[in-house]
């Protein structure tokens, strides 16, 4: 059987395929060193998408499963705490390991107790008071769309989420901002008796 030859159409098609191919490779790798930018929503930078309790882990958790969860190296480690600091940066998400900008970036904490995740304490620092405000409503809504109406107190509202075992995993949501001169909230994930 013989070969046809190759139309010349047909080479240029896939000439232009394969350049099409080489560029949108080297569009999804790096760009100057940073990551391909994709939006996500603030909501889901600070707290995940939804999956687990919070970000990629749930209270109970051991520390190998915390530090699997975090795409960067923890800013302090010791055997009953864990601790980041990240941009708060959601057109490149995954650039955690850039400097962080110090009016807009949280911090997370995970505590341990008998080497389970007890608490986890999320601190988010926002530049003015009403940033903060409206990023606690979006929050404030986000977690009354996921679990329910929660409990007002004085100065915080609490979720509770789910037994685990036999406690219950709460969520305590603040705005601290009048204390500190700048915005800020704060998240506690706990287990309360």
């Amino acid at each position: 059987m013989k070969l046809q030859k190759i139309k010349p159409i047909y080479k240029l098609s896939f000439v232009a395929l394969t350049i099409f191919c080489i560029v949108l490779v080297s569009c999804r790798s790096k760009n100057n060193g940073k990551v391909t930018p994709y939006q996500i929503p603030l909501t889901q930078l600070l707290v995940g998408d939804g999956h687990q309790m919070f970000r990629k882990v749930t209270l109970g958790a051991d520390s190998k499963t915390v530090l699997a969860s975090e795409k960067k190296k923890p800013d302090e480690n010791d055997t009953n705490y864990i601790f980041y600091s990240l941009p708060m940066d959601t057109l490149y998400p995954d650039s955690v390991n850039e400097t962080v900008d110090t009016l807009n970036f949280y911090t997370v904490a995970y505590n341990f107790d008998q080497q389970k995740l007890n608490e986890i304490d999320e601190d988010v620092y926002v530049s003015t008071d009403s940033i903060a405000a409206s990023l606690q409503g979006r929050l404030s809504d986000y977690f009354t769309t996921k679990y329910g109406e929660g409990t007002k107190e004085s100065d915080h509202i609490i979720w509770k989420l789910k037994k685990i075992g036999s406690k219950t995993a709460k969520l305590s949501l603040s705005d601290e901002s009048e204390e500190y001169d700048y915005g800020k909230l704060s998240l506690v994930y706990y287990l309360e008796d």
